[in-house]
C-alpha cells in the first residue's frame, strides 16, 4: 500500500509542477486555476509522507524525499498565487466578439488597491477553459475596441492580428 502512495504522490507532484510551469511561462493558460493546483500539491505532500512506508529500494526513498521536499515549495508558490486574488481584483467590464463570431475578447479592469493605479487586461477565449492574455495596459482605466476585419482588432490605438497571434503589453 505504501508503494502506491509513493508513486502517486510522485506523479501528482510532477503534474502540479508541469501545470505551474504552464501558468508562469506560457501565453495560453491550459492549466486549472491555482487553488486547484494548491490543493493537489497539499495532497501530494500528504501522500508523500504516507509513501515513506515503502522502503523496498533506493528509488522509492528518493521519490519520497523528492515529493516531500518539492510539494511544500509548490504549495507555498501556489498559495501566494491564491492570495494574489484577494488583493488584486479583476472585474469584467467589456466583452467583444469578432464579426464572424470566431474570436471573443473579455476586458478586465485590474485594481491592486490604494497604492496602485488601474490597469486593463484583454483575454482571448480559446477552446475549453483556455485563455490567452493579448492586451495588457497599465496604467489605464478604459478601452476602445473596434474590429477591423474578422481576425484583426483595434484596441486603444494598437492593431492586433489575432490570426498571427499578436499581443500587446505595456
Amino acid at each position: 500500500m505504501g508503494r502506491r502512495f509513493n508513486i502517486w504522490s510522485f506523479y501528482l507532484c510532477l503534474i502540479v509542477l508541469l501545470f505551474l510551469m504552464n501558468l508562469i511561462f506560457s501565453d495560453w493558460k491550459v492549466s486549472p486555476p491555482s487553488y486547484i493546483l494548491w490543493i493537489l500539491s497539499v495532497i501530494s505532500f500528504i501522500l508523500g509522507i504516507i509513501g515513506f512506508r515503502d522502503k523496498t529500494n533506493k528509488r522509492s526513498r528518493i521519490r519520497s524525499w523528492f515529493t516531500v521536499i518539492l510539494s511544500p515549495l509548490l504549495s507555498l508558490v501556489l498559495f501566494l498565487g491564491v492570495i494574489r486574488f484577494l488583493f488584486i481584483s479583476e472585474d469584467l467590464f467589456k466583452t467583444t466578439v469578432s464579426p464572424d463570431d470566431n474570436y471573443k475578447i473579455e476586458f478586465y479592469l485590474t485594481n491592486g488597491g490604494a497604492t496602485t493605479s488601474f490597469g486593463v487586461i484583454g483575454k482571448l477565449d480559446g477552446p475549453f477553459w483556455f485563455k490567452k492574455t493579448i492586451y495588457h495596459a497599465y496604467p489605464m482605466d478604459h478601452v476602445k475596441v473596434k474590429w477591423v476585419d474578422n481576425h484583426t482588432v483595434w484596441i486603444n490605438n494598437h492593431i492586433l492580428d489575432l490570426k498571427k497571434g499578436e499581443t500587446y503589453s505595456e
